[in-house]
């Protein structure tokens, strides 16, 4: 997008300027001058602090507005991977379910499973959610696109520190042994998490911005792929599944780093590093595409 600015001020012919105020004027044009990379990227690197600020404004409003009327509070964010594992461990106490042992406490197993695939839910849910709730915004005003992406993140952050805390709980209620070399590694397989849903949800805005069967495919995809992930069952060690897991990057992000957390054996590490690599270059050229397509997603939803 083309722009030039100018500066103008209150100025007398014969006389200097008294309390001349300058104002920047911004025009804006339908050309776009701006269609390399190293362009993109560097208007997403000068247009940050503008971002951010914008970013931690819509973050501090979404929080109060999230949790004003509630009588949970910040518990919604916790009961509903609690609801989901306390129904697991009551089926498989009763009999009837018949789940292999996992090598640790099936109630750690089973609460830090589901509470690692709701960050990964939240994570893909998260940047198609933060561009719906504004589009009226978009529509009226000239923002910095990115800051809605960062609002996104601030929220994810502040509901990882929340179920961190429970998962802290715990580890020392049910008294489970820990590595310190595990705990250190656990950030790096919750941002691997994290990576890989906001990459997909990224990818996923055009799209979903403008359909909305995109947002309820998801909510009836997401139970279906949890139960091919063994977050409440050990994963297999042979078979045709064993195989089709390794084709699933949750069937080896969210045990690792369950396994990280409860100091068991590592799943499979060269894989999970390769997983870590791709879906951190398909963020990358999320935001790209994100930049990209916003002004033309603007402009379908504004007329």
């Amino acid at each position: 997008m083309r722009f030039s600015s100018a500066t103008f001020g209150n100025r007398d012919k014969s006389h200097k300027p008294t309390n001349c105020k300058m104002v920047k004027i911004t025009i804006y044009t339908s050309g776009n001058t701006s269609r390399s990379l190293q362009d993109h990227i560097r208007g997403i690197i000068d247009d940050f602090p503008k971002s951010h600020e914008l970013g931690i404004r819509l973050f501090k409003r979404n929080i109060k507005a999230m949790y004003r009327q509630s009588v949970f509070g910040f518990g919604w964010a916790l009961l509903p991977p609690l609801a989901t594992a306390t129904l697991w461990i009551f089926l498989k106490s009763h009999g009837v379910m018949k789940i292999s042992e996992p090598g640790i406490s099936y109630p750690v197993f089973a609460f830090i499973g589901t509470l690692l695939w709701q960050i990964f839910s939240e994570s893909i849910h998260t940047p198609v959610n933060s561009v719906n709730n504004n589009k009226s915004m978009l529509t009226k005003i000239n923002i910095p696109k990115e800051g809605l992406l960062l609002s996104g993140i601030y929220e994810m952050v502040f509901n990882i520190l929340i179920k961190s805390g429970l998962i802290i709980i715990m580890l020392l209620f049910f008294k489970q042994e820990v590595s310190i070399t595990g705990i250190l590694m656990v950030p790096a397989g919750i941002l691997a998490i994290v990576i890989t849903g906001y990459s997909i949800g990224l990818i996923l805005i055009p799209v979903a911005v403008l359909f909305s069967d995109v947002q309820r495919a998801l909510s009836v995809a997401m139970p279906f792929l949890m139960y091919l992930t063994p977050i409440i069952y050990p994963a297999p060690q042979s078979g045709f599944f064993s195989i089709l897991m390794k084709f699933n990057p949750m069937a080896v992000l969210i045990p690792q780093t369950r396994n990280w957390l409860t100091a068991q054996p590592p799943v499979d590490m060269s894989l999970f590093w390769v997983y870590a690599g791709v879906f951190t270059l398909l963020l990358f050229i999320g935001v790209i595409v994100y930049r990209i397509s916003m002004p033309m997603i603007i402009e379908r939803i504004g007329s």
